[in-house]
């Protein structure tokens, strides 16, 4: 614990205290208001508090205290209380940062209200989420205690998937869920921004593996379980004009593509018309920002989003909905089965259908047992066909899909077996 005593000129002082006496002091304790506690065990503790900074400025912006108290100096009774003696009616700045891991610097006002906080990686939460409080122009009025609440310089993001308007044949599971222009440093004061691309970490908070199982379980019907994601403050303010739909609300050149903040996330993908290719993941891609011109995330806010695919759920193709990944699904069902059996005088129907759907069909008669040729009459879609059986046999069809398909198929009916 440090504490600076200053030496004024006796004119200085007064004027400061408005003619306050030098001995009509107080004794009071700044209370740190977050306090620690339990959370899920994949996410950072919101309340842990393991250092704290603590500065008092004069009415003159100049430093009067500067303290750090370390986690090794911290004790569940005192852990956040910082006790001193103030003058009445005397206006200070106090400013208070929590969990930096290291003491501050010795700074004036000026310089620690445009102080940044860097993080060394995006998840750098071992000693606690980044926090800060300030009290402008404040005076001491016989309260014996202060509180400080300490407001965290990061924002949360609880990020759902929404399956109920999905077409009934997709398959959507979510790999990994991440932060893209997800800044690195922070101002502790004052409204944040990343000024730059080297103010952002060239890969963001990332979630994926089985911290993101929760996206494949069900809260409602068709409605997943949120995952939590975490990004420091990034207030870009309003940057587009009159945009009309989410599908707009992107950037056409690089000036703020990189530095305003967005979620991104990867799914394995299969329709009945496209897959994701082995290794390959589907994107999405959407900016954060209230409404659809801003792109402001504030620091201690909590953001619930919810993303709702609809019908085959690649109705956009851009930078929002990257496909790349995706390949036309190239499949041949066979139905009822490739081995049949009816007896005669039955009409018998084989038919398969074809991933992709336009694929041409080529239906062929390649053998059958019996003295005539068995009677058919092909489907209207032209990928199947009815066999008119008069007398016992076995008849062998071949099904041929054409480009871009490329594949066929054998069926065996086998007539009075």
């Amino acid at each position: 614990m440090k504490k600076y005593c200053l030496l004024l000129p006796l004119l200085l002082l007064l004027s400061c205290a408005r003619e306050t006496l030098p001995d009509n002091r107080q004794t009071v304790s700044f209370c740190l208001t977050a306090a620690p506690g339990l959370t899920k065990a994949l996410d950072p503790d919101e309340y842990l508090i393991t250092d704290y900074n603590l500065l008092i400025y004069n009415c003159f912006g100049i430093l009067e205290e500067k303290v750090y108290v370390p986690a090794r100096a911290l004790t569940p009774d005192v852990s956040f209380r910082y006790t001193t003696t103030l003058l009445q009616e005397v206006p200070y700045t106090v400013l208070a940062v929590a969990n930096l891991g290291y003491e501050l610097p010795l700074m004036s006002l000026e310089e620690v209200k445009e102080y940044r906080y860097y993080l060394a990686y995006p998840d750098e939460f071992t000693q606690g989420l980044p926090m800060a409080a300030a009290l402008e122009d404040w005076t001491l009025a016989f309260e014996p205690e202060v509180q400080l609440p300490l407001e965290r310089l990061m924002a949360r993001v609880d990020l759902n998937i929404d399956r109920t308007a999905l077409d009934g044949d997709v398959q959507f599971q979510v790999t990994d869920v991440r932060i893209g222009g997800c800044p690195s440093s922070v101002r502790l004061f004052g409204p944040s921004r990343a000024e730059n691309k080297e103010q952002v970490f060239l890969n963001g908070y990332l979630k994926d593996g089985h911290q993101v199982d929760a996206l494949g379980r069900d809260s409602a019907p068709g409605i997943s379980e949120p995952v939590s994601l975490y990004l420091l403050e990034n207030c870009q303010g309003t940057l587009l004009d009159h945009v009309l739909s989410p599908q707009g609300k992107v950037f056409s050149d690089a000036t703020y593509r990189d530095i305003c903040s967005y979620i991104e996330i990867h799914a394995l993908y299969r329709s009945d018309s496209w897959h994701t290719a082995p290794g390959e993941k589907l994107i999405y891609r959407f900016y954060l920002g209230d409404g659809l011109d801003n792109f402001d995330v504030f620091r201690n806010c909590w953001y619930r989003i919810t993303v709702r695919p609809e019908g085959t759920g690649l109705n956009e193709d851009s930078w929002r909905v990257d496909k790349h990944a995706l390949v036309p699904e190239r499949r041949l069902a066979l139905y009822p089965a490739a081995y049949n059996e009816c007896a005669s005088g039955e009409d018998y129907h084989i038919w398969c259908e074809v991933w992709p759907k336009n694929s041409p069909m080529t239906i062929e008669l390649l053998g059958y047992e019996g003295r005539e040729f068995y009677q058919y009459t092909l489907d209207a879609d032209g990928n199947g066909l009815t066999i008119h059986s008069e007398k016992g046999g076995t008849a062998v069809i071949s099904f041929q899909a054409g480009p871009p398909a490329n594949l066929d198929t054998l069926a065996m009916l086998v007539i009075d077996p």
